[in-house]
C-alpha cells in the first residue's frame, strides 16, 4: 500500500491512464501497415517515424499529458521492435520493407535498423520520464508484456535481455540511484558468493 501511495505522489492518475492508453495503442501501431494497406514490416510504421512526428508536436506545446502519451507510446514502440529483432526465421515477412524504392531490406540490415529502432525509441521513452517512478513504471510495464507475449511470441530470454540491457543502461545515465541499486545488487550478490564458496 505504501508502494502505490508513492507511486501516484510521483505519477498522477491521469498521466498513468494516459501513457498506459499510448502504450496498448503503440504495442499494436507497428502492424497498422495491414491496415494501411502496405506491406508487413514497412518502414513507416516499423521505425520511430510517428514517434518523431508526436516529439515535434510535444514541443510546441510541452503538455505534461503528452509527455506520459509520448513515455508510454516509445515503450511500446521498444517492445514491438524487440519481439521483431526474433523471428521464427528471417524470411520475406521478418524484413522491413521500404515502399518508396519497393525492396526488403537484407537480413542484416533489419537487425541493424530493428536496434537502432529500439535504442531510439528506449531513450525517448526513458528521456521523457521526470522521476525514477515513471522509469520504474515503463521498464515494469514493459517486463509485464513480454511475459504476457513469451507463448504467443514463442520466446522469452532473448526479448527479456534485450528489453532489460536497453532500459537498465539508458535509466542508469539519466538516474545515479538506478546506478546505485544496480551496484547495490552486484555487491550483495558478489558478497554471498563468496561466502558459499
Amino acid at each position: 500500500m505504501e508502494f502505490f501511495a508513492k507511486f501516484f505522489e510521483k505519477v498522477s492518475m491521469l498521466g498513468f491512464i494516459v501513457s498506459f492508453a499510448a502504450y496498448f495503442l503503440g504495442i499494436k501501431f507497428p502492424d497498422w501497415d495491414f491496415k494501411m494497406k502496405l506491406k508487413h514490416r514497412s518502414i513507416l510504421t516499423h521505425s520511430p517515424l510517428a514517434l518523431l512526428f508526436l516529439i515535434k508536436l510535444y514541443e510546441q506545446d510541452q503538455n505534461e499529458i503528452f509527455r506520459y502519451f509520448l513515455m508510454g507510446f516509445a515503450t511500446a514502440l521498444s517492445i514491438h521492435f524487440i519481439f521483431d529483432l526474433y523471428p521464427k526465421g528471417w524470411g520475406g515477412g521478418a524484413l522491413l520493407k521500404i515502399p518508396i524504392f519497393k525492396i526488403s531490406c537484407t537480413p542484416k540490415v533489419t537487425k541493424t535498423l530493428l536496434i537502432l529502432f529500439i535504442a531510439l525509441s528506449s531513450i525517448i521513452a526513458v528521456g521523457y520520464t521526470k522521476n525514477t517512478m515513471e522509469f520504474i513504471y515503463l521498464f515494469s510495464l514493459g517486463i509485464l508484456t513480454i511475459l504476457k507475449d513469451m507463448k504467443k511470441e514463442g520466446k522469452l530470454l532473448r526479448p527479456f535481455f534485450s528489453y532489460t540491457f536497453f532500459l537498465i543502461i539508458i535509466g542508469s545515465i539519466k538516474y545515479k540511484e538506478i546506478t546505485e541499486q544496480i551496484l547495490r545488487g552486484i555487491n550483495f550478490i558478489t558478497s554471498n558468493i563468496t561466502k558459499f564458496f
